[in-house]
């Protein structure tokens, strides 16, 4: 008898787990899982009121967004300004936004299946060569709408926080969880309109930026080694890579990387500012001095506030 029970007792138990696995596959529609998305940004520090889409295959939902935040005064004679953020007004709407707006283009269904289960981050997926690639998931614009650089800054920022649940926004990098991009497999780490970071990975005999055309860009690039060795050619001239050391290429240089040696080239990118932002006139040092008055306009404008 007793041997029977335990039989018994298992097979209910393995009923009991199949049994839920069932119902957790029924719940892990779309919905449901853009729903997990929207219950973490309601409480994300990060967060930016906006309105857009999401396109999963032909599927269409509206994420709306109004940021909360509440300043609070600290220090001694109430001198500073500190914040809670949230909780947030996120709602989530099936169906195609009413207003022309940006959207996130999911190629189909695996592909949020993948960023769900933190196979990729959402950066990494849309990670690009050239702003004509096709990649899994893409930022788009609906008929009707014209995205600006304010809209595609705020797009950024809503890629990187959004697809993501935990208060610690963790990425794993490896070569498994890396997309192919500009010649190397890249895992990005954090996604800005100016500033793009990425881990990447070269192995034996593998080219980064060695077509014609990713070779030099109107932004600088900072390459972090930390792992391997390889080669660059910079500008006019030949260097060995190693770890322990950083490379700053300026806008214009010429910058191809290389891996001869069996073990893959390893390390970090840090890519400033948008190319395609400076591609009609304006450079990306003139955009600085721009960015660099404006810090003095903010400073003078917060600076009225506080003491009001």
């Amino acid at each position: 008898m007793k041997k029977v029970n335990k039989i018994s007792i298992m097979i209910l138990g393995l009923g009991l787990i199949l049994g839920s696995l069932s119902i957790y596959g029924q719940k892990a529609t779309t919905e449901s899982i853009l729903q997990t998305y929207i219950d973490s940004y309601v409480n994300d520090p990060m967060a930016l009121s906006a309105n857009f889409g999401i396109k999963v295959a032909d599927d269409w939902w509206t994420v709306s967004i109004e940021r909360v935040e509440d300043p609070y005064k600290v220090g001694k004679e109430k001198q500073y300004t500190f914040h809670n953020y949230g909780p947030h007004n996120v709602t989530l709407r099936a169906g195609k936004p009413i207003e022309p707006t940006w959207y996130f283009g999911f190629a189909d269904r695996p592909t949020l299946d993948k960023i769900n289960e933190q196979v990729w981050t959402a950066s990494t997926a849309s990670a690009k060569s050239t702003p004509a690639d096709i990649v899994a998931l893409d930022i788009f614009d609906m008929e009707g709408f014209q995205s600006n650089q304010q809209t595609t800054a705020i797009a950024y920022q809503t890629l990187e926080h959004f697809w993501k649940r935990d208060v610690g926004e963790v990425t794993r990098f490896s070569r498994d969880s890396s997309l192919p991009s500009h010649g190397a497999q890249i895992v990005a780490l954090y996604t800005m309109k100016d500033k793009r970071i990425s881990w990447f990975t070269l192995g034996t005999e593998e080219v980064a930026n060695g077509d014609r055309g990713l070779d030099k860009g109107q932004v600088p690039n900072l390459f972090i080694i930390t792992n391997g060795k390889g080669k660059a050619q910079i500008g006019d001239k030949e260097m060995d890579l190693e770890p322990g050391m950083s490379v700053f290429v300026g806008p214009y240089v010429k910058h191809v990387l290389y891996n001869p040696y069996k073990e893959p080239l390893e390390g970090i990118l840090i890519l400033f500012g948008d190319n395609i932002d400076y591609a009609k006139g304006q450079s990306y040092v003139e955009f600085l001095e721009k960015e660099y008055e404006f810090y003095k306009v903010n400073e003078t404008a917060t600076s009225s506030v506080i003491n009001h």
